[in-house]
Protein backbone atom coordinates (compact mmCIF):
# COMPACT_ATOMS: atom_id res chain seq x y z
CA UNK A 1 0.00 0.00 0.00
CA UNK A 2 1.80 3.30 -1.14
CA UNK A 3 1.29 6.11 1.40
CA UNK A 4 -0.59 9.25 0.37
CA UNK A 5 1.46 12.18 -1.94
CA UNK A 6 1.01 15.47 -0.48
CA UNK A 7 0.33 18.31 -2.59
CA UNK A 8 2.68 20.59 -0.68
CA UNK A 9 4.92 20.51 2.18
CA UNK A 10 7.33 22.68 4.22
CA UNK A 11 9.65 25.16 2.36
CA UNK A 12 13.59 23.89 2.66
CA UNK A 13 14.17 27.55 3.58
CA UNK A 14 11.71 29.98 4.51
CA UNK A 15 8.73 29.78 6.27
CA UNK A 16 5.26 28.52 4.65
CA UNK A 17 4.46 25.37 2.27
CA UNK A 18 5.20 25.08 -1.64
CA UNK A 19 3.49 22.60 -3.84
CA UNK A 20 5.34 19.06 -4.18
CA UNK A 21 3.18 17.73 -7.44
CA UNK A 22 1.91 18.52 -10.56
CA UNK A 23 -1.75 18.77 -8.37
CA UNK A 24 -0.31 21.61 -6.17
CA UNK A 25 0.99 23.50 -8.73
CA UNK A 26 -2.33 23.42 -10.34
CA UNK A 27 -4.18 24.98 -6.94
CA UNK A 28 -1.73 27.36 -6.66
CA UNK A 29 -2.30 28.60 -10.44
CA UNK A 30 -5.95 28.59 -10.39
CA UNK A 31 -5.37 30.39 -7.36
CA UNK A 32 -3.50 33.45 -8.97
CA UNK A 33 -5.32 33.04 -11.67
CA UNK A 34 -8.74 34.06 -10.07
CA UNK A 35 -7.19 36.49 -7.93
CA UNK A 36 -5.90 38.45 -10.81
CA UNK A 37 -9.78 37.40 -12.98
CA UNK A 38 -11.43 39.06 -9.84
CA UNK A 39 -9.22 42.33 -9.77
CA UNK A 40 -9.41 42.92 -13.14
CA UNK A 41 -13.65 42.59 -13.11
CA UNK A 42 -13.79 44.71 -9.67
Amino acid sequence: MNPPRLWFGPKRIGWGYSPRTWEGWAITGLVVASCIIAKRFT
